[in-house]
């Protein structure tokens, strides 16, 4: 198997699901081995695509963690891995954020103050989570199902060899027409994001700054996701921190 970090797939965020990163406080073993028979640089955009999504399932495990603004805002949170589910847990007021993973197909559902699931409705899907930068479509992680992505090229991302991939947006729903992701060649999961905006300008971006061992599991143990504008994305308007505390009952 593949060694990889595993987070939300942030995730977004993003997931923010599986990464490897040369810099990270420790560093996972390195792997070569191929995906479905294949190396990462021989397949399709699809089939890396279906690697990255083949990560979100791998344990059934609990970790605390923060989102954080700044100095002074900071929400506390649980994040459940399951093998069928992600579920985002918060508090004051009490809201599940819930992404059910069975047959891959990344639903979307949340609850507030205790009430049933609901499905998130898709203009719902641009709007900020907890008034951070992570929006609900940044969980959902929707743009892993997009089709027609294709490769752009490979290039480093901090030292590490990454294939770069541009995924339309094919239904119009949510804050982006197209998502860029950079993939990391050994590890098979997400190292950036970026989400461009429906007039084709950078609005999002994420990266993963540190990783390290959580008992068993290597997991990012923190990455930022920024709020950007200009053309190129140069400017940060607000910028949030991710970061993965404990397992439970640590």
């Amino acid at each position: 198997m593949i060694p990889r970090f595993s987070l939300l797939a942030l995730v977004l965020a993003a997931s923010f699901p599986a990464f490897a990163q040369e810099d990270s406080k420790e560093v996972p073993p390195a792997n070569d081995a191929p995906f479905a028979g294949k190396a990462i640089d021989q397949m399709t955009a699809d089939e890396v695509l279906k690697l990255v999504r083949a990560s979100y399932t791998l344990y059934n495990r609990d970790f605390t963690g923060n989102l954080i603004m700044g100095i002074t805002k900071k929400v506390p949170f649980l994040l459940s891995l399951k093998t069928d589910s992600i579920r985002f847990i918060f508090d004051n007021p009490a809201q599940v954020i819930y992404l059910d993973t069975r047959n891959q197909r990344f639903g979307l559902f949340e609850g507030v103050g205790g009430a049933e699931m609901q499905p998130v409705p898709p203009a719902k899907f641009g709007e900020k989570v907890r008034g951070t930068d992570i929006t609900y479509d940044d969980l959902s992680m929707r743009f892993l199902y997009w089709p027609n992505a294709r490769i752009v090229r490979q290039e480093k991302v901090k030292g590490r060899d990454c294939i770069l991939l541009s995924i339309r947006n094919p239904d119009g729903a949510g804050a982006y027409s197209s998502v860029d992701v950079w993939i990391d060649k050994l590890s098979g999961g997400m190292i950036k994001m970026i989400g461009n905006d429906h007039g084709g300008r950078p609005i999002r971006r994420f990266e993963v700054l540190s990783g390290k061992k959580f008992d068993d599991i290597w997991m990012v143990d923190e990455m930022r996701i920024e709020s950007v504008t200009g053309l190129t994305g140069g400017t940060v308007t607000s910028s949030t921190r991710m970061q993965i505390k404990s397992t439970v009952g640590n």
